[in-house]
């Protein structure tokens, strides 16, 4: 039976030279490698030394066998050392909509870096339906998207609904005049502001609205902060997450436009592919769950402001990339 006692014992030999030096190395008798060395030869069939002449000289067989013996004993301390390493490093690549970043993103990252430093998150920010393709396209392991879950039923991906989220018409005070509720209709008379193609929510947004026999947005703003400055200038009418806004933005600078009927609720949810790290992908979805807090920016909770309002708002956007077209809004 080949062992690697055996193996480690006949490299010592070729190394020190004589069975004596080896037996040293060893801490054992020169007896005992004899026999290892013995038993090595019986179970591969080869006649390694050549014992007819001084020292340990090797056969034609033993050099044969010597470069397979390194490579064996070199492998086995790899295995060996193995509870010794720390756990693999696992890279997760993730991607998420700019409201994310504003808000909960940063404290997420610091608290997760400290809690599991074998796994290293890679953070995209970019327009919903831009991640979703590099999801499909397999450059992206995690994405936080809004859509309906039927959506995203597609064999070998999986969905968790991170959380449902309250937009709401906002615009400058004093801009819409109608009294409230405001029918659906008399927002015709107003510019109505929102993200791009690219925006998941924005898609949402404006399926309901045609649904309702309102046209969609005609001046857009992929980038989140940019549609806030276009509103609080007076530009128009547009769906924000209001809680958030309405701490990013002066204090009465804005205000909820209430509509009859009342906006959907939308869901944002995380998407992962069943593949062997599912259970990983499982609890990194359920913890971003759990700190996705949109109710205000990050910048302004870091500071010890007061929070206001609760809940999950989120919105979509690229903060690299800001896109305005349209005209000076009108007034009804």
């Amino acid at each position: 039976m080949l062992t690697l006692k055996q193996l480690t014992t006949f490299l010592q030999i070729v190394e020190l030279g004589t069975f004596e030096r080896a037996a040293q190395s060893l801490k054992t008798t020169p007896s005992t490698i004899s026999k290892r060395i013995a038993e090595l030869e019986e179970a591969t069939g080869l006649r390694l030394f050549d014992r007819s002449r001084r020292g340990a000289q090797l056969t034609e067989e033993g050099e044969r066998l010597l470069e397979h013996a390194m490579s064996t004993v070199h492998q086995a301390e790899q295995i060996l050392e193995l509870k010794q390493r720390p756990s693999r490093l696992h890279r997760i690549r993730l991607g998420f909509t700019d409201l994310t970043a504003l808000t909960w993103l940063p404290g997420f990252l610091a608290t997760f870096t400290e809690q599991r430093p074998d796994v290293r998150l890679d953070i995209t920010i970019d327009m919903s339906r831009t991640l979703y393709q590099q999801f499909q396209d397999g450059e992206l392991d995690l994405v936080v998207i809004p859509a309906s879950q039927e959506a995203f039923a597609q064999p070998g991906v999986e969905s968790r609904l991170v959380g449902e989220v309250e937009m709401a018409f906002m615009a400058r005070r004093g801009l819409v005049t109608e009294a409230r509720p405001v029918p659906l209709h008399a927002l015709g008379n107003y510019i109505l502001i929102g993200q791009g193609k690219r925006s998941g929510y924005a898609h949402q947004v404006n399926h309901w609205l045609h649904q309702h026999g309102i046209a969609g947005s005609t001046l857009t703003a992929d980038n989140l902060l940019a549609l806030v400055g276009l509103v609080t200038a007076g530009q128009g009418i547009s769906v924000l997450p209001h809680h958030c806004v309405a701490n990013l933005t002066a204090s009465d600078a804005l205000e909820v436009i209430g509509t009859e009927p009342r906006l959907p609720r939308i869901g944002y949810y995380a998407l992962f592919r069943d593949g062997t790290r599912l259970k990983l992908m499982e609890s990194l979805a359920q913890r971003l769950a759990e700190a996705a807090d949109f109710t205000q920016p990050f910048f302004l909770h870091a500071a010890g402001a007061p929070e206001r309002l609760h809940g999950a708002q989120r919105s979509d956007g690229n903060p690299q990339s800001v896109r305005v077209s349209g005209h000076a809004p009108r007034r009804g």
